[in-house]
This record gives C-alpha cells, sequence and structure tokens, in this order.
C-alpha cells in the first residue's frame, strides 16, 4: 500500500519536487506542513544522565509500599501465631486466623508507609519546583519534616509535632549515611585520580 506524496524530478540545475494527491488518503499534501527534518518525541528527563525527581518518586513510593507490606506481613504472621498457639483450635480456625492477620496487618503498614512517601514525595517535588531545580539535604528534610506534620495533623498539636520530630530525624539520618557515601567517594576518586580535582 503506498501512499506517496512526493515525486522527485530531476532536472539539470537541481532536483525539482513535484506534489501528488494521495490515491489512499485523498488529501493533498500542499495542506500539510513539509520539514525536512524527522519529527520525535522525548521523554521528560530524556538525554540527562539522571532521573528527574518526579520519575524518581514513583520507584520510592512504590518501594516504601513494598517495605511496608512485607514488614506487616512478618508483623501479622507472629501476631496470629501468637493467637493460634493461645486458642487452640482446628486448623480451619488457625488458618483463617493467619490469613486475617497477615492481610489486616499486611495492608495496614503498608498503607502508612505507601501514604507518607506520597506526602514525601509531593513536598519534594514542590521544593524542588520553587528553589529553581535543587536537589540537595534542605529538600529532603524540609520534604521529611513536612510529611511527618501532615501526617499526624489530624491527631492533635502534641501527635504532629512528634510526627515533624520523627521525619525530621528519619531524613537527618538518612542525609547523614547518604552524604557520607558521597564524601567517601570523592575522596577515593581524589586519591586515586588527583588531576580530576
Amino acid at each position: 500500500m503506498v501512499d506517496v506524496s512526493y515525486i522527485r524530478h530531476d532536472t539539470k540545475d537541481n532536483k525539482e519536487e513535484a506534489l501528488v494527491t494521495s490515491p489512499y488518503l485523498n488529501y493533498s499534501p500542499e495542506v500539510l506542513p513539509r520539514r525536512p527534518e524527522p519529527e520525535y518525541i522525548f521523554l521528560e528527563g530524556a538525554g540527562s544522565k539522571k532521573r528527574g525527581r518526579f520519575e524518581m518518586c514513583f520507584i520510592e513510593i512504590g518501594a516504601w509500599y513494598t517495605v511496608g507490606a512485607t514488614i506487616g506481613t512478618a508483623r501479622g504472621l507472629h501476631h496470629g501465631m501468637k493467637i493460634v498457639a493461645r486458642d487452640k483450635q482446628t486448623r480451619t480456625y488457625n488458618r483463617t486466623q493467619l490469613i486475617n492477620n497477615v492481610l489486616k496487618h499486611g495492608g495496614g503498614v503498608s498503607n502508612r508507609f505507601g501514604t507518607i512517601f506520597v506526602y514525601y514525595s509531593i513536598f519534594g517535588i514542590i521544593l524542588e519546583e520553587t528553589r529553581g531545580d535543587k536537589y540537595d539535604i534542605y529538600n529532603s528534610i524540609i520534604a521529611g519534616t513536612s510529611a511527618g506534620l501532615l501526617y499526624k495533623s489530624t491527631s492533635g498539636l502534641r501527635n504532629c509535632g512528634i510526627g515533624g520530630l520523627i521525619g525530621f530525624g528519619l531524613t537527618m539520618m538518612y542525609n547523614l549515611i547518604s552524604s557520607k557515601f558521597t564524601v567517601i567517594e570523592k575522596l577515593k576518586k581524589t586519591a586515586i585520580h588527583p588531576e580530576n580535582r
């Protein structure tokens, strides 16, 4: 199936292009703009060596949701085993108790972790946009503190403050550990390749 819109005619001086109406699509190619270069659709951040904050937030949320589900499942299994050992009922009852506890605790903890990291990601993206594409320690600490405050905001002022302190402490710990590794990597590069300072 050919829908050739352009036919080339060679002349003495140069090549001319004559437009021909396509018999299959029934349109004149003069209507469409002609561009010599091909057009491509690029993803956000294409060509850059690292992903943007918006792309990374989906990975972080999914990863922490999975971590929460794993912790909740282990907690539910432990709690269900305690109930089974205490009640000493039939197999069907024991199985039901285990399944109920695993699903209840696994879902609850994973939803908590997922919600907190959605808040963290939203605050991180807002801070990055307002500060001009800067991804640094301050954005992370402010986003973690704000996420803790927002998550516990419905539990009263005291719990809200505790949530903010927990968020601040966790993000500070993460940034201290990650910046420690960054400093060690820079020292190694400087020691091994001193010309790349």
